[in-house]
């Protein structure tokens, strides 16, 4: 505490001032006679008045023995020894500004969140001991007064970290408060419990002043900086870590399990907890089975969920979002749920097959063993895959199923189908459909996206055309036997030479 032209025991001194004689603190009235010197003992306080050189010497302290009495008479010789006379107005002999910190409203926060705290400081520092001037005011502010002050928040040992500058309060009082905004931000894995903040406060402080002539005063500050804690709760919570993510075989079109190891990295046990799987917006992922049961999971606990998910058709070989969560339930007995957590699902694309090698040629009128190579370009195996052919006029089929086992990727392999061509078929190019029956690694039937197999109708020519005719061959099989039949009879029927 500072005193201002006589010594000050500090806790022994408590503000009061005097103004024509009347203390407002007692309501008492204490008339001024010249050259009289008076002592009143109010209540456990003892007031000395004292003229002085036209001054008005007040002080005022607090005791309940003889022993106060003497250290007021002591501290009166001191200031009427020390304490010149001023003029006009009135001079403050100690006080000092006492700054307290607390946080208004709520003061419990979840880890992860952000939040503006709103710290209400009030000055209860008190002026002790005032020299009055007759007829005058005062020459100077009450050197309780924190004038000018500028409030740094500072996290302490609390898991967060403070998102707002330094704020001016201005001047702050005796027995005035502000009230100042500052937004924070918590970490996401803090762990609960009680912690304390740091509330930095700089500002001048009147450290004396002094007469230079009638009616001019110097004023001396001082600078100065306390460190306020602040009591700040973190709430124990279930806090939700992902440490990894498997999808096999999660290829576009089909369906598959995503397997998600979790961890609670929180300081609260979870009862009755569920892991959630939930869609991010437009992804091609689509949960089909978003709940999983866990029971009890405590801190630092570690569990694998396995979420069955679709992946839409027009998905393609990348790495799409959802997002997982916890529900559990508190201590208190109420459902909670874990803040979302957005994790990458990796899809490895769509199935690819086509339809290799040279064109099939077909003749008109016939009936072939035409064989048809597919190639799997897709990244996974093809299980117990078959081939169907769809033959439409002017083709038939009377083998239009063919079974080709495992493919795997890169992997090909060869059916081999019955096709006729009607005879009455225009030749050019045609195109019949062909597709792939197959079943995935969660032995889901598949079917694979339709194909086009090339066939070329042609007809033949020459010797071919008459030997595939089987009326030209039955005509031209008739006609010799018939011209053998002829020469024969003719060889028969002619006479024999007799010189023979």
């Amino acid at each position: 505490m500072r005193c201002f032209g006589i010594p000050c025991s500090g806790n022994s001194c408590r503000q009061e001032t005097t103004i024509a004689g009347r203390s407002r603190a007692s309501g008492t009235s204490h008339p001024r006679t010249p050259g009289s010197t008076r002592a009143v003992r109010n209540q456990g306080t003892w007031q000395g008045i004292y003229p002085h050189n036209g001054n008005i010497v007040v002080i005022i302290m607090t005791t309940r023995s003889a022993v106060g009495a003497v250290v007021l008479l002591i501290l009166l010789a001191l200031a009427l020894v020390t304490v010149p006379a001023a003029g006009a107005g009135s001079l403050y002999l100690s006080g000092t500004p006492d700054l307290v910190a607390t946080i208004e409203g709520a003061n419990s926060f979840s880890p992860g969140s952000e939040a503006t705290l709103v710290i209400h400081v009030r000055n209860t520092g008190v002026d002790t001991t005032k020299i009055l001037q007759p007829g005058g005011g005062a020459t100077g502010e009450p050197p309780s007064t924190a004038r000018m002050v500028t409030l740094t928040l500072l996290p302490g040992d609390a898991p967060l970290r403070v998102i707002t500058d330094p704020r001016m309060a201005g001047d702050i009082p005796s027995g005035e408060a502000v009230s100042v905004p500052f937004t924070v931000r918590l970490d996401r894995d803090a762990a609960g419990g009680m912690y304390q903040l740091r509330l930095r406060a700089d500002y001048m402080v009147l450290a004396s002043e002094a007469l230079i002539n009638p009616g001019s005063v110097t004023y001396l500050y001082e600078t100065d900086t306390v460190l306020l804690d602040l009591p700040f709760r973190v709430r124990d919570e279930v806090i939700l870590a992902v440490r990894d993510v498997h999808a096999p075989d999660l290829d576009a079109g089909g369906e598959g399990y995503v397997m998600v190891m979790l961890e609670n990295t929180g300081s609260l046990e979870g009862t009755d907890t569920t892991a959630l799987l939930f869609p991010s917006d437009e992804s091609p992922v689509i949960p089909t089975g978003g709940q999983v049961f866990i029971g009890a999971f405590p801190p630092g606990a570690v569990e694998t969920a396995r979420f069955k998910v679709r992946v839409d058709e027009k998905a393609g070989r990348e790495t799409y979002p959802v997002n997982v969560a916890m529900e559990y339930t508190d201590r208190a007995g109420a459902v909670q749920r874990t803040r979302e957590v957005t994790i990458g699902v990796p899809v490895i694309g769509k199935t690819g097959i086509i339809v290799v090698g040279e064109p099939v040629w077909i003749y008109r009128g016939a009936r072939e063993e035409i064989r048809v190579e597919y190639e799997n370009t897709g990244p996974t195996t093809l299980r117990t895959a078959q081939a169907r052919i769809s033959a439409v006029d002017p083709f038939t089929a009377y083998d239009d199923i063919a079974f080709l086992g495992d493919i795997s990727p890169g992997g090909r392999a060869v059916a081999t189908f019955t096709i006729g061509v009607d005879k009455a078929a225009i030749e050019k190019e045609y195109g019949l459909d062909t597709e792939i029956r197959y079943r995935d690694s969660l032995d889901n039937r598949r079917i694979s996206d339709p194909m086009k197999v090339s066939l070329y109708v042609r007809q033949r020519t020459g010797l071919q055309r008459i030997l595939s005719d089987p009326v030209l061959v039955t005509v031209i099989i008739a006609g010799v036997i018939g011209a053998g039949y002829a020469a024969y009879h003719h060889r028969k029927k002619k006479p024999r030479d007799p010189a023979a």
